[in-house]
């Protein structure tokens, strides 16, 4: 499967793309996403980026010697 996503300029252009393309029997589905989701997702990754840049500490995991053993570690204690 292949995706491709299109930005159309106005709703009227992308309700008639949409109808379009739900008629072609090549297109498994379309998913349209209204400009108001596409401008709080990126907020909220803003949001994410600037908490964990001012929140990170390069040295958080510098005693860690083997990355593995001790994920492995952290695995078991929960069994």
């Amino acid at each position: 499967m292949t995706t491709i996503r299109i930005s159309v300029k106005n709703k009227r252009d992308a309700n008639l793309l949409y109808r379009m393309l739900m008629k072609l029997s090549i297109v498994d589905k379309v998913e349209k996403i209204e400009p108001e989701e596409i401008l709080y997702s990126k907020k909220q990754y803003s949001k994410l980026t600037t908490i964990l840049s001012t929140q990170a500490n390069p040295s958080l995991f510098m005693n860690i010697s083997d990355p593995v053993h001790w994920q492995k570690e952290l695995r078991n204690e929960w069994e």
